[in-house]
């Protein structure tokens, strides 16, 4: 059979796991990422909270990050659909105890923490897993494919949410997310997600199922966690931020949205792009580009009043960055590590990564706090990205799949 046959046949074979991890990734808890600074103005004006006292919900992944390991763990011993459907179902619980807010910071923050604890189950420790799994010779592509659609979800989901918050509050915005995953992506997982991750057909030869201590005193895990948290974590602080940013920046509230928007579909265009490419080219090199490009654009926004066509070709930068994340990282663990314990090394990125987010995402509202500005956020964002640029390109060359069995 050809080699277009044999995509063919891949993809006719894991479309259903593939459609119902699409909308799991898109609709679960890393889209309040991508959707949270429509929120904090709102906020603002409704409770009379300050910037910093809604960032401060970010410092929680100090403590919820070290779930991640343990839902790695699960999902490697028990398969992906229990772990996401449980997920699925708690966050869109935790959206509707958002939603009942009367005022109370202190309800704010508990049922923020336990929202965002049980939404680590929804994320790509369990997504990525049924797509790397289900697909071999287009892992990278299917991979993309996924990530874009959190990416479009990301682009579109303001527009839909902005009128919403406007017309019925944040209680209504909340409600929203909810239904969206109770309607969609929860139905979809049960249905055509697989049970046990054993019966997934792997590409790469399985690795041994190693512990976290084993894992992380592998050089090249370390170095890919580092990669991974140093790309992503601007991109998170950034985002729960850019629409405030948009405005400090001169854009008005209309045109503050649209970033955010374009966020979104940059985001998916680099994940399309990064997809394509690392099933063709060395998936370190793509990702130090697609990780130099935002580090440009975050100097860019640099500039006290920018104009228009210049911030969104700034964010059309970052989100390249943000694109490349996911799907470049999933790749990457099991193109060098194989697939047994897949969830197990991702969560362990996830860790990293929440515990930067949880830094990240709470100082950048408190710079703006001090210093009236996002001048020092940006020149750190920056220099995040050069550094994860340089970490990918030390992960070095691929090791021979017949040496996947004994990672070194």
């Amino acid at each position: 059979m050809s080699q277009l046959g044999l995509i063919a046949t891949e993809w006719r074979r894991a479309w259903r796991p593939g459609v119902a991890a699409l909308f799991a990734g898109s609709l679960g808890y890393s889209l309040y990422s991508a959707v949270s600074s429509l929120f904090v103005e709102p906020l603002q004006q409704q409770f009379g909270w300050s910037r910093g006292d809604i960032a401060l919900v970010h410092s929680f992944g100090f403590v919820i990050a070290f779930v991640a390991p343990l839902i790695g763990l699960l999902t490697d011993r028990h398969g992906v659909r229990p772990v996401l459907s449980a997920g699925l179902l708690l966050t869109a619980l935790g959206y509707g105890l958002l939603a009942t807010m009367q005022g109370s910071l202190g309800y704010f923050y508990v049922v923020h923490f336990l929202f965002a604890l049980v939404g680590m189950a929804t994320t790509g420790i369990t997504v990525t897993r049924i797509l790397s799994g289900a697909f071999d010779r287009t892992r990278g592509t299917a991979l993309a494919v996924a990530r874009s659609g959190l990416a479009v979800t990301g682009a579109l989901m303001p527009m839909i949410l902005f009128p919403v918050i406007l017309r019925f509050g944040t209680a209504g915005g909340y409600l929203l997310l909810g239904a969206f995953i109770l309607l969609l992506a929860l139905p979809l997982i049960w249905l055509w997600a697989p049970a046990q991750t054993t019966g997934i057909r792997a590409g790469a030869p399985h690795v041994r199922g190693d512990s976290w201590r084993v894992l992380l005193a592998m050089p090249k895990v370390r170095i890919l966690i580092a990669a991974s948290v140093l790309n992503y974590v601007p991109v998170v602080a950034l985002l729960s931020q850019m629409k405030p940013l948009a405005v400090d920046k001169g854009l008005d509230a209309m045109a503050a949205v649209g970033a955010v928007s374009m966020m979104g579909a940059a985001a998916a265009a680099g994940a399309l792009l990064s997809g394509v490419l690392v099933d063709r080219f060395w998936a370190p090199a793509v990702a130090f580009i697609l990780n130099i490009a935002p580090a440009i654009g975050c100097l860019l926004l640099l500039q006290h009043d920018v104009h228009p066509a210049l911030f969104y070709g700034a964010v059309l930068m970052i989100g390249l960055g943000q694109g490349a994340e996911i799907d470049i990282v999933a790749f990457m663990i099991a193109r060098y590590f194989g697939l047994r314990s897949y969830a197990t090394i991702y969560s362990l990125s996830t860790l990293g990564i929440a515990l930067g987010v949880a830094l990240g995402a709470t100082l950048i509202g408190k710079a703006y706090d001090v210093f009236g500005d996002y001048s020092i956020a940006l020149m750190a964002a920056s220099g995040s990205f050069f550094l994860a640029a340089i970490c990918y390109l030390m992960m070095g060359r691929y090791p021979p799949e017949e040496r996947l069995a004994h990672p070194v």
